[in-house]
């Protein structure tokens, strides 16, 4: 796809798509304007909780993509995320679900963002998406994901070698999954919580977002090229062709991703990818 951006450059690649193969099941989505380009990763629900048919965290990336749309061109990064902030609070409000999400946080809606401010040629992130600046790539790892990741793959590995099932049989039924369930479902309370040690993490979810949440980093005036990405993209490339090789053949090998690549979740049977993902590359028009 190429579409000139009137404030800053060209989008020369874009591609999202869903782990089920469906559009509607996404919770990825791409926000372009005029003065913005996202990428927005709806946090995949740990609830059953449907907003007019709608996860928690496909609401969250709507909310998101329509409050950019909104933004002033001049915005910078700590008041773009306060009106992300304000935006879900404002659902929340909306819907009379202050209460449940106080008492219960893993309800929360929640995304993480990237996103790529044209008129301050900065990079702007909250959560764990990815980014790169021409070749350098750009990732958040989550000392909470690294726990859930080592315990699953810990499960997984000791399901196999008991002989209690087959890799082909987790990847009907990720037992794995299950066990680091009640974890996923704990975690919400470190979210957007400083005072909650090292397990502490940012991502927008209608609750202030710390300042070391929001990482700014402005792009030199040597870089042509940018990269916004999902997590769903385990090795981000300068490319999509290349990205979407190192995935499929990653799922080739590694297909309930505990071994190679480890990940609080797998391939499932019927799906065609263990997340959704998203990817869009920008060439930039050179600042004066």
């Amino acid at each position: 796809m190429d579409s000139v951006l009137t404030t800053g450059g060209r989008i020369l690649e874009t591609y999202i798509q869903s782990k089920t193969g469906h559009e509607e099941d996404c919770e990825d989505l791409i926000h372009m304007s005029e003065h913005y380009i996202a990428v927005i990763d709806g946090a995949t629900s740990k609830t059953n909780d449907r907003w007019s048919g709608k996860t928690s965290g496909k609401q969250a990336a709507e909310i998101i993509d329509a409050t950019f749309h909104r933004m002033p061109a001049d915005c910078t990064a700590r008041r773009a995320a306060d009106l992300l902030t304000s935006a879900i609070r404002a659902f929340y409000a909306d819907n009379d679900f202050e209460t449940q999400i106080e008492e219960h946080p893993e309800r929360r809606l929640t995304a993480s963002v990237v996103a790529l401010s044209l008129g301050r040629r900065e990079i702007w992130s909250i959560g764990d998406c990815q980014f790169m600046l021409g070749d350098q790539p750009f990732t958040v790892s989550k000392k909470v994901d690294k726990l859930t990741e080592e315990a699953r793959a810990f499960f997984l590995e000791s399901e196999v070698l008991a002989g209690h099932h087959t890799v082909e049989e987790l990847l009907v039924n990720d037992t794995g999954r299950q066990f680091i369930q009640p974890l996923l479902e704990r975690q919400h309370r470190f979210q957007n919580n400083p005072h909650a040690g090292s397990f502490y993490y940012a991502a927008v979810d209608g609750f202030p977002i710390p300042d070391d949440g929001v990482v700014v980093e402005p792009i030199p005036r040597e870089v042509s090229h940018v990269v916004l990405a999902s997590d769903g993209y385990p090795f981000l490339r300068p490319s999509l062709a290349e990205s979407e090789q190192l995935l499929a053949d990653l799922l080739q090998g590694d297909p309930l991703l505990f071994r190679v690549y480890k990940s609080t979740k797998g391939l499932v049977v019927g799906n065609v990818s263990f997340d959704d993902r998203a990817y869009v590359k920008i060439e930039l028009s050179r600042s004066p």
